[in-house]
C-alpha cells in the first residue's frame, strides 16, 4: 500500500455531512424600518443604522466633523468642555446674495456671525431668545439696482434686525410700527416673533396671539397691517409660524400662505393682498400634530413638510386625510418608534429641519438629551430612507454648499469632514433586517458571512461582521480602527506644498473589497447581520456596503 493512501480524504457519511446553503443579503438601502413585521421584513431594511447613510445602491459610511468655531471664545473666561457654564447653540441661518455669503448662529442672549472659521463675531447682545428665524427678499432700490435684504426675528419678540449684506440695522418704532386699533404689543415694532415672504411681501406673527401682520409689496419697513386670525381657528392657542406653500415646487401664482398654530391647526389662505376681500380668501383649516418648533418645517419638491410630535407631516396629505389616516402618509412612518421616543424625551428645545441637496438628504435636529444620547436624524430625499448620525446637533445651516451644525456645548461644527468627530474616533453600526433564510419555523445555524464593500483604493478600514438572533439586538464591542491612510492628494484634503495636484484623482468606488469568509456561528430561528466599522483617520472615508453573503444550515423545528 502506498504511503500516500493514508493522506487521501474520505467522504463524510451522508447522515453526518453539513447541508450548507448560500444566500446574499443586500445592503439596507431602505434605511431604518420600524413599520414592518419582524418575521417578514422585506430585503434592504435595517433595525439599527447609526452613522451609515442610505444611498440609491447601498449604504455608505458618513464623514466626520471638525470644529468651526466656539461661541464661547469671546467670553472673558472660556469654560471647558464639558461644563454646565456652556450654553447651547439654539438656531442658525444663512444669507446669500451674489458672492456674499454669511452664516449666523443664535445662543441664549447673543447673535453671532460665524461665517469664518476661528473666532465668531458678535452681532447683537442682550437678546431675550436665541431661537431666530430669517427671511430674505430682493428689493428694487432704483436705477435698476436690487438689494437683498434679510429680516431677522427671534422667539422672544426683540426688535427686528435687518441685514443688507454689509451692515445690521435694529428697527425701531419709527421704521416698523402698527398704528391701528385696537392697540397691540407691536405698536413700536416689538413682539414680532416670526417672519416669512409671500408674494413679495413680508408677513409677521405677533408673539402669544392669533394676530398676523404684513407690509406693503417690496417694503422693508413701514406701516404694519393686521390679519386677525382668532376667528379662523377653532382650538385656540397661538400662531407659531407661517410659510409659503409652493404647490408646483416653484414660486408662482398658485402659492398658498400658511399659518400654523402651536396646537397644530393649519390655516391656508390664497391671494396677494390681504386688505382686498376680492384678492384674499381662506381655503381651508386642517389639523396636524403639535409642531416641534417654529423652524421645524422645510419645503421639499411641491410640498411643505412640518415636524410634529406624530412625525414628519406633508401638508398635502393633511388636506386629504384626517388625523387617524395621516400617520400612514407621514415620511417618518418607517421610524415611528424612534421619532416618538425623541419627541417625548426631547421636547423642551425647538427642533429644526435643513436640506442639504449636495448630500442628497434632509437633516432633523433632535437637540438635548444626555451626553451619550445625542443624535440627529436624516432622510434620503430621493428614497425617503432614514438613518441616525451621532452628531449632537441642535440646529443646522448651509454655507457655500457645506453643512454646519450647532451643539449643546456652544460649538459650530462643519459636517462630513475628515475621519474623526472633532478628533475623536466614531463607530458606524449597522444591524440589518431580520432574516429567516426561507425557513420561518426552523432553527437555522448561520455558519459564515462575507461582506463586500465599494471603497477608495487607499482605505484601510477593518469591518467586523457578526449577527443577532431571535429578535434580540445585541451589538458587540466595536473593532479597532484601521491604519490611517493619510490625506489624498486632492483638493480640500491634500497638504499644501506636499500634495501632487497634477496627478489623477482617485476615483470614488474604484476598488471592491471583501472581508473574506468569517465565522458567525449563531443559532436561532431569526438572524440579523451586524456590520461595525471604527473610523479614525485624517481623510473622510469613502466606504459603501454592497452586500453580505451568508452560508447557513437548516435544522429541525424545536417543539
Amino acid at each position: 500500500m502506498s504511503v500516500h493512501q493514508f493522506f487521501r480524504r474520505e467522504p463524510v457519511p451522508a447522515q453526518a455531512a453539513q447541508h450548507l446553503q448560500p444566500q446574499t443579503i443586500p445592503a439596507p438601502l431602505r434605511g431604518l424600518v420600524e413599520s414592518e413585521n419582524l418575521a417578514y421584513m422585506q430585503p434592504g431594511a435595517a433595525v439599527v443604522c447609526d452613522n451609515w447613510a442610505p444611498t440609491l445602491r447601498g449604504t455608505k459610511i458618513r464623514g466626520g466633523s471638525v470644529r468651526w468655531c466656539d461661541l464661547h471664545s469671546l467670553d472673558t473666561t472660556v469654560p471647558p468642555i464639558p461644563s454646565d457654564l456652556r450654553k447651547p447653540v439654539v438656531s442658525a441661518f444663512e444669507y446669500e446674495s451674489g458672492n456674499i455669503r454669511r452664516m449666523f448662529a443664535g445662543q441664549d442672549a447673543k447673535l453671532f456671525d460665524v461665517t469664518f472659521a476661528g473666532a465668531p463675531t458678535l452681532v447683537k447682545s442682550g437678546q431675550t431668545s436665541g431661537n431666530y428665524c430669517a427671511s430674505q427678499m430682493a428689493v428694487p432700490t432704483g436705477a435698476g439696482a436690487v438689494t437683498d435684504y434679510m429680516l431677522v426675528l427671534n422667539e422672544g419678540g426683540d426688535y427686528p434686525l435687518r441685514y443688507d449684506g454689509t451692515s445690521w440695522t435694529t428697527l425701531n418704532g419709527g421704521q416698523i410700527h402698527y398704528d391701528g386699533t385696537p392697540a397691540t404689543s407691536v405698536v413700536l415694532g416689538h413682539n414680532l416673533t416670526y417672519v416669512w415672504k409671500y408674494r413679495n411681501r413680508w408677513f409677521f406673527i405677533e408673539g402669544g396671539t392669533m394676530n398676523a401682520y404684513y407690509l406693503g409689496i417690496n417694503s422693508i419697513q413701514g406701516q404694519l397691517l393686521m390679519i386677525p386670525l382668532s376667528g379662523a381657528a377653532t382650538k385656540g392657542g397661538k400662531l407659531l409660524f407661517g410659510a409659503t406653500w409652493s404647490v408646483d415646487a416653484g414660486d408662482g401664482i398658485d402659492d398658498k400662505c400658511v399659518f400654523v398654530t402651536d396646537l397644530g391647526e393649519v390655516l391656508i389662505f390664497t391671494g396677494s393682498n390681504p386688505s382686498d376681500p376680492a384678492n384674499w380668501r381662506q381655503e381651508g383649516r386642517y389639523q396636524i400634530g403639535k409642531p416641534m418648533g417654529m423652524n421645524a418645517h422645510a419645503s421639499l419638491g411641491g410640498d411643505l413638510l412640518i415636524a410634529t410630535v406624530d412625525g414628519l407631516t406633508p401638508l398635502s396629505a393633511s388636506i386629504s386625510k384626517d388625523s387617524a389616516q395621516l400617520e400612514l402618509a407621514m415620511l417618518t412612518k418607517n421610524i415611528r418608534s424612534t421619532w416618538r421616543r425623541e419627541a417625548l424625551t426631547k421636547n423642551d428645545r425647538p427642533w429644526s429641519l435643513e436640506r442639504w441637496d449636495e448630500y442628497g438628504a434632509m437633516f432633523v435636529a433632535w437637540p438635548g438629551g444626555a451626553r451619550n444620547n445625542r443624535y440627529c436624524g436624516l432622510v434620503n430625499t430621493a428614497t425617503m430612507a432614514w438613518a441616525r448620525f451621532t452628531w449632537p446637533a441642535t440646529c443646522f445651516a448651509r454655507l457655500r454648499g457645506d453643512m454646519f451644525f450647532g451643539t449643546m456645548d456652544g460649538l459650530i461644527m462643519q459636517a462630513d469632514r475628515t475621519g474623526t468627530d472633532d478628533g475623536v474616533p466614531y463607530v458606524c453600526t449597522l444591524v440589518g433586517g431580520w432574516e429567516m433564510f426561507q425557513s420561518p419555523p426552523n432553527t437555522v445555524v448561520w455558519h459564515q458571512a462575507r461582506a463586500t464593500f465599494s471603497s477608495r483604493s487607499g482605505e484601510t478600514f477593518i469591518p467586523q461582521i457578526t449577527a443577532c438572533t431571535d429578535y434580540v439586538v445585541t451589538v458587540p464591542q466595536p473593532p479597532p480602527p484601521g491604519l490611517d491612510p493619510g490625506t489624498s492628494d486632492v483638493w480640500d484634503q491634500g497638504l499644501w506644498d506636499r500634495a501632487k495636484w497634477d496627478q489623477e484623482a482617485p476615483r470614488s468606488g474604484s476598488a471592491v473589497k471583501s472581508t473574506g469568509w468569517v465565522s458567525v456561528g449563531m443559532t436561532g430561528y431569526s438572524h440579523a447581520p451586524v456590520v461595525q466599522v471604527t473610523i479614525a483617520q485624517t481623510a473622510k472615508p469613502d466606504i459603501e456596503l454592497i452586500s453580505i453573503a451568508a452560508t447557513f444550515e437548516r435544522l429541525g423545528v424545536n417543539v
